[in-house]
């Protein structure tokens, strides 16, 4: 027998990833209002979801004593929605547990601004606002507050003219790791960063130069 040892064969390990929300319908299915023809947030009230197309025996159904869904994800695309005023107390109703709502589309409606409400969702990680009519750059910092998203959509808005939109947006957004459904690179990090400090020297220079008129 010769001298070589013989390693013994290990099978690859897994590698780790992030939480899985882009496949977390494969657990539950999400409250789906998309093309309900919905006016205002609030008529979900008196809506039923849609029902998915995907086979129900893929899903693993979760009963609550509420009778509310346990899923993390609403999708409200393709309506006529102007605000979503209504989007707390319509999840609190409609969802077992809303503060774990981590994927909400928005996407295909007439938002001219991002509600305030929308930060109260402290799990959300996916935010689809692509297809509205939001002209503000200023309102995606707003989002700021949001701990955990990731993922981000504003193309098919007037904002994504602006000059200079995506560094701006990821400057303000800097966790984000996925802007229109493009990942965001380490040379887009870079110019957000090159981008933020430019404008912050702009504005010293411009509240120095204020100053210095008033004297």
């Amino acid at each position: 027998m010769s001298g070589t040892s013989v390693v013994p064969y290990q099978g690859k390990k897994k590698v780790s990833t992030l939480s899985a929300i882009d496949a977390i319908n494969d657990v539950e299915p999400p409250i789906d209002f998309s093309f309900c023809r919905l006016a205002k947030v609030s008529d979900c009230f008196d809506e039923e979801p849609r029902i998915s197309a995907i086979s129900p025996r893929k899903y693993k159904q979760k009963a609550t004593d509420s009778g509310k869904s346990t899923s993390k994800c609403i999708r409200m695309n393709n309506n006529n929605l102007t605000d979503v005023n209504s989007l707390l107390d319509v999840t609190k109703e409609k969802f077992e547990n809303w503060k774990d709502i981590a994927w909400i589309d928005l996407s295909f409606n007439e938002l001219t601004s991002i509600n305030p409400c929308l930060t109260e969702f402290d799990n959300l990680q996916i935010l689809y606002l692509h297809g509205n009519q939001i002209t503000d750059l200023r309102e995606v910092e707003k989002l700021s507050k949001l701990p955990k998203l990731r993922k981000l959509t504003l193309h098919g808005n007037p904002v994504d003219a602006a000059k200079g939109y995506r560094q701006i947006v990821l400057s303000m957004l800097p966790i984000l790791q996925v802007l229109d459904f493009s990942s965001v690179t380490k040379a887009d990090k870079k110019t957000a960063e090159t981008w933020n400090k430019m404008n912050s020297m702009g504005k010293q220079q411009k509240n120095v130069k204020a100053d210095g008129e008033e004297d």
